[in-house]
């Protein structure tokens, strides 16, 4: 093809393309680009610290007695990294006081430990530290370190199945299934979120929360007649410092009710959060 024809056949198109895209005022006009808009809306996954080296302490707002939760360490989990939540002792306490916290708060108040298929909480066994991932959708659980009297004291278990703790954005009216176990006495775990902006002040400040409500619904047997349902526990959620206080029953709802609330007295970020 000759230079004269190419230039030709260039032109052609050039007019082509001036014909059918141009807008009003003679430009090519290839439309809007619309995207759709980053979702910002709630308590996102990274509001909720999770840095290495973040720790909080909280205290008994009845008796004084305080602990701290640190992150600290990684664990190999079912083939998935999880970092590791320690829980250090309870202090101050009597000489003859065990000083360890003997539930853990943040999953589930006396569904913890099983033997075989059932829950065991005869005694509830001090809970040392918590093993869980984390994406941009929940974090989730996946098992734990207990204080048992014996010679080995120090025993790991998974749970069956792994427990969603979060479930992000955090948003008013959302809720979602911690865990449900059907086989034997079934139990379900539900959080859900029923207020946020609500004015908190604890030792560590004052902060802007997220309320979120878990509650436990159980049967009375492997075949259940009735169920029961615990007195929901609550947490006080803060965005880039986490829970600032939750308050929750000691024992399940056929026990003696013991209720318990830990505010926060003092938190470590090493920041930025970027997890």
């Amino acid at each position: 093809m000759k230079n004269s024809d190419i230039i030709s056949w260039v032109s052609y198109l050039w007019c082509l393309l001036l014909l059918f895209g141009c807008g009003e005022e003679g430009l090519i006009n290839r439309g809007e680009t619309t995207l759709p808009p980053p979702d910002t809306t709630g308590f996102l996954a990274v509001d909720f610290p999770t840095d290495t080296g973040s720790a909080w302490t909280y205290i008994n707002v009845d008796t004084n007695q305080e602990f701290t939760r640190r992150i600290e360490g990684t664990r190999d989990i079912s083939g998935t990294t999880h970092r590791q939540m320690t829980i250090s002792d309870i202090s101050p306490v009597e000489p003859d006081q065990f000083n360890y916290e003997a539930v853990e708060h943040l999953a589930s108040n006396a569904f913890y430990f099983r033997l075989d298929t059932e829950f065991y909480d005869a005694f509830p066994f001090p809970i040392l530290a918590t093993y869980f991932s984390k994406t941009p959708q929940a974090l989730v659980e996946s098992a734990f370190d207990i204080f048992l009297p014996i010679d080995n004291p120090i025993f790991h278990q998974k749970h069956f199945p792994p427990r969603r703790l979060w479930d992000f954005p955090l948003e008013v009216g959302k809720q979602w299934v911690v865990f449900e176990k059907i086989v034997g006495i079934p139990v379900t775990v539900t959080r859900y979120v029923v207020e946020k902006n609500a004015q908190i002040t604890v030792p560590a400040g004052s902060f802007s929360t997220y309320v979120v409500y878990e509650e436990v619904v159980y049967g009375d047997s492997a075949e259940p007649l009735s169920f029961l349902i615990s007195p929901p526990a609550a947490y006080w959620v803060a965005p880039s410092v986490g829970v600032v206080q939750y308050r929750y029953s000691r024992y399940r709802a056929t026990d003696t009710l013991s209720s318990q609330t830990f505010a926060l007295k003092s938190v470590h970020l090493p920041g930025p959060n970027t997890d």
